[in-house]
């Protein structure tokens, strides 16, 4: 192993050890535009069987992506607004409800529907949550 891999290796289980999810429930989708290295984490729950965006974050390096996506994952809750969103499936009939940290209600609404057709879900309501 190099030492860059070692560095990614551990920024990857230090961001898997913040959610205390089990590994299927997380999943790292890279992407490399012009040199720029573009790491999408994406959250899996159980519950709904649905996949939602938690953060992108890019560097020049993998390792540096990792790093700026691990800040963000233990300081997001002091930068961000939290919202709810409640949402069916077209065509079923149970509400969903998830929770989303996004900087306005355009943000939230972003990562809601990150790599899903608009058209297979139906959004209810949108709420900000109170600040504690």
């Amino acid at each position: 192993m190099t030492p860059d891999h070692d560095q990614a290796s551990r920024l990857l289980e230090d961001i898997r050890s913040y959610f205390g999810y089990a590994e299927d429930q997380l999943e790292f989708v890279w992407s490399d535009t012009d040199g720029i290295q573009e790491v999408a984490l994406f959250t899996y729950n159980p519950r709904h069987t649905h996949r939602f965006l938690f953060h992108r974050a890019s560097g020049s390096t993998k390792e540096q992506a990792l790093q700026t996506l691990l800040e963000y994952t233990q300081h997001h809750k002091d930068r961000e607004l939290s919202y709810t969103i409640q949402w069916r499936v077209s065509g079923e009939t149970e509400l969903h409800t998830s929770y989303f940290s996004a900087g306005n209600i355009l943000l939230a609404l972003d990562k809601f529907f990150a790599g899903r057709d608009p058209h297979t879900v139906q959004v209810y309501s949108v709420t900000l949550n109170p600040v504690s």
